[in-house]
């Protein structure tokens, strides 16, 4: 039988390549135009930056995860770092709706290589990032709370997404932009 931890990152690959395909699905139904249509609201912002943005953060933690030797105890010497404020940014990704799925797929092709090989990724991993004033700091994290962090970035800026899509006139799914907690709430609440 697999471990908890295990079965907590299976749970974690499986609901972030659940994500991506829904997200997929969504700009699947937007045209160029839609997908680079700069909002009113957040000046600079369109569908294919946050898409790109998103797809970014999982690439760089992906990346670490690839790179994993084997799942030994590795608190003395965690994977990473991983630098979410050093991303690629993809023009690709974020100027056409193909872009964005062709990335979106290499994305979720990623995750079933790395479930292949899933006993092999440690549980501990160093990220940085830049603090407000510029300063850079690292922290000792959890593979599982990266994921977690990654997926749950992915919903808040799924949110936005929608808020852009409703700009354009168009109506996007219900829980495409919910955390889990809230949706749970609601259902809770409903009965």
């Amino acid at each position: 039988m697999a471990s908890t931890a295990s079965q907590t990152l299976d749970h974690l690959f499986t609901h972030a390549t659940d994500y991506m395909r829904h997200l997929a699905s969504i700009i699947g139904k937007l045209d160029d135009i839609q997908y680079t249509q700069e909002s009113v609201a957040l000046p600079g912002s369109t569908i294919g930056k946050h898409v790109r943005h998103v797809l970014d953060h999982f690439a760089l933690l992906f990346a670490a995860l690839a790179s994993a030797q084997s799942a030994s105890d590795n608190l003395q010497h965690p994977l990473g770092p991983v630098d979410y404020a050093h991303r690629e940014r993809s023009p690709l990704t974020e100027s056409t709706v193909d872009g964005g799925q062709c990335s979106i797929g290499r994305a979720i092709a990623t995750v079933e290589q790395l479930r292949e090989r899933e006993t092999a990724i440690p549980s501990f991993i160093t990220v940085s990032d830049t603090l407000p004033g510029g300063t850079t700091a690292s922290f000792l994290s959890t593979v599982d709370r990266e994921l977690w962090f990654c997926i749950h970035h992915m919903i808040h800026h799924n949110a936005i997404i929608a808020s852009l899509m409703f700009e354009l006139g168009l109506n996007p799914p219900t829980e495409f932009a919910y955390a889990p907690s809230t949706i749970k709430l609601a259902h809770d609440l409903a009965k």
